[in-house]
């Protein structure tokens, strides 16, 4: 049978409902304004169009890096000598977003998810799961679980809003499916169970709806990965309709299998913890690391450049970085608040940096601008200005190569590169060679990140 019925009188005792809404909080914050300007469309050592715009009537500064002690800024001898880590800091200002509570937010990307190694041991003999979410979703993945070639398998999906239970037993398929639409943005609990060939969905304790199937002697048995919030690409699509089959976008939190909370995933591929409050269009990379690979590459030859705007909630950590199979890089990023771009060509490193006189950790949006023109590369942050000229080569190095954005693989990354953790914080209006960006359409995202939105904190 393919839909669920009501069942008659209690719940079986041997499956437990909580009101999983008491751990919900509120906060109320406020919206930051963030004003749109043109990028820098050529190099320039002299506040003029091509300068971020300056706050308030902050002065603009311009600088020079030389080769003297407080600039460190040419290396032209061979690298060999390796420098201790960065241990990244905590923003100390301005107010933090309100998480919700063992919640997390999933969807921006097509196969946003968890992934668990995990299997609980009984659950090929009977199936339960319990979780509680929120979202505006009408379609997408919940959860998906199923052997190798995906003959057996257990999925919990939204189609038109309704909540939809699926399983097989043997060769049928067993379809247990909500008579509501459950995609009101509130906070539903779920329970879904498989005991053979009999299905049970209960919704926020109140719904139950159960049904059976003939028994089949065929053995039921999947094997990990289990899949939270999404699948990886070309997943499920031989048991789940084509528009359920992508990540939903929405919060899920309270995870248990077989009466026991999930252990940790074992990968992570655009998660973060799910927040209350205002949220804003943006790319955000949580505490727990993450990165972007842009989908286009992009060339970083003689004459380039590339304007983004942030707030961060930390003062290290990996803005931008391009590296080629030579390790030869250029590379953005922030070290105790100092915002830092350092390019290697050959064995040849040079770099600049800006202080910045307000703090990038305030709350607010930062304009960061990079120009590189042949061996003369500037770095323009809030309007505050400075610029490195590096060793002319004779040939000079064009890196057309993936495009790192919010963090690197730390084996990618060359020893010499001593800030390597993630940046933390919101990242919005990248724009490369005049070009705007999409993370939505971004290659691959990789840990806790956020495509589409941004607390506001």
């Amino acid at each position: 049978m393919e839909t669920g019925t009501p069942a008659q009188g209690r719940i079986d005792r041997d499956v437990e409902v909580e009101d999983f809404q008491k751990y919900t909080e509120k906060v109320q914050v406020s919206l930051y304004g963030c004003p749109v300007e043109a990028p820098p469309i050529a190099l320039t050592h002299k506040r003029g169009k091509n300068s971020s715009k300056a706050k308030g009537k902050q002065k603009h500064r311009i600088g020079k890096h030389k080769a003297d002690p407080s600039h460190s800024t040419v290396v032209t001898k061979n690298i060999k000598t390796e420098e201790q880590p960065d241990v990244p800091s905590q923003c100390s200002s301005g107010s933090r977003p309100k998480v919700v509570r063992n919640a997390y937010l999933y969807g921006g990307t097509a196969n946003s998810r968890h992934e668990f190694k995990d299997i609980p041991k009984q659950f090929n003999q009977k199936s339960e799961l319990s979780f509680r979410f929120r979202t505006h979703s009408s379609h997408g993945m919940i959860f998906y679980a199923s052997d190798e070639d995906e003959i057996n398998f257990i999925t919990v999906f939204l189609a038109e809003g309704q909540l939809n239970f699926k399983f097989n037993v043997g060769e049928q398929k067993l379809t247990i499916k909500s008579h509501e639409v459950y995609n009101d943005g509130s906070w539903h609990t779920i329970i879904c169970v498989r005991d053979m060939n009999k299905g049970r969905l209960i919704i926020d304790g109140l719904r139950v709806l159960e049904d059976i199937v003939p028994a089949s002697q065929a053995v039921w048995n999947i094997t990990a990965p289990l899949y939270i919030g999404g699948v990886a690409p070309a997943k499920a699509m031989k048991n789940v309709q084509i528009n359920s089959v992508y990540s939903f976008n929405g919060c899920l939190g309270d995870l248990q299998l077989n009466g026991r909370s999930a252990s940790t995933p074992s990968q992570t591929f655009s998660v973060t913890p799910c927040f209350e409050g205002l949220m804003e269009s943006g790319t955000y990379i949580s505490s727990e690391g993450g990165y972007v690979i842009l989908a286009e590459s992009f060339d970083t030859g003689v004459k380039f450049e590339f304007v983004v705007e942030v707030r961060p909630r930390s003062k290290s950590g990996i803005l931008f970085h391009i590296q080629n199979m030579l390790e030869e890089y250029l590379n953005l990023h922030m070290k105790d608040g100092q915002v830092v771009v350092k390019v290697k060509f050959g064995n040849k490193e040079f770099s600049t940096h800006v202080v910045p006189k307000q703090s990038l950790c305030d709350g607010q949006w930062h304009r960061i601008a990079v120009i590189r023109d042949a061996n003369v590369v500037q770095l323009d942050v809030d309007s505050e200005i400075n610029h490195v000229v590096g060793p002319l080569n004779r040939k000079l190095v064009n890196l057309k190569e993936p495009i790192f954005v919010g963090g690197v693989p730390d084996p990618v990354l060359a020893p010499r590169l001593t800030t390597r953790n993630s940046f933390t914080g919101c990242i919005r209006n990248f724009v490369i060679d005049k070009r705007p960006v999409s993370f939505s359409k971004a290659s691959f995202v990789n840990g806790a990140v956020s495509i589409n939105s941004c607390p506001v904190f």
